[in-house]
């Protein structure tokens, strides 16, 4: 079974477009959130550049999807062994971030609102990871 080229070219470009999204959401939400955080524990000196990097990967990652994406014209071991490890370290980046939710989610009532953003990324970005992966497999042409 596979799918249209076109097809398989829009689906990962909508997830490259959508890591990005989170990206931006991260960014302009989430990090300045999480450094004004008034819990005693908290550690935004160590939260923050974390996120950055999650943030820097994570469009390494969608730049380089899209750059198959956008280049590649079948399948071919290379692109699909790309793709896929896009895929898993995009679905890693998201469940470091569910991690960084539940951390969250225990400071209290003023960070519920970052908490719950934090999931929604989460979600976001193992959905793409997982469909990147999938679509991988499913487009035309043969390994060589």
């Amino acid at each position: 079974m596979s799918m249209s080229y076109t097809s398989s070219k829009r689906m990962i470009l909508i997830c490259a477009v959508s890591i990005v999204l989170v990206d931006v959401l991260l960014a302009l939400f989430v990090i300045p959130a999480v450094k004004t955080d008034s819990y005693p524990r908290a550690t935004p000196e160590a939260a923050v550049p974390a996120f950055w990097v999650i943030v820097g990967l994570s469009l390494f990652l969608a730049a380089v999807c899209g750059s198959i994406a956008i280049s590649s014209k079948e399948r071919s071991r290379a692109t699909t062994v790309s793709l896929v490890a896009c895929g898993v370290f995009v679905m890693l980046l998201g469940l470091l971030l569910t991690d960084a939710a539940s951390g969250c989610r225990s400071h209290g009532p003023s960070m519920e609102v970052t908490s719950n953003l934090l999931y929604i990324c989460a979600t976001v970005y193992c959905l793409a990871g997982l469909v990147v992966s999938l679509v991988a497999f499913l487009r035309p042409g043969r390994i060589k």
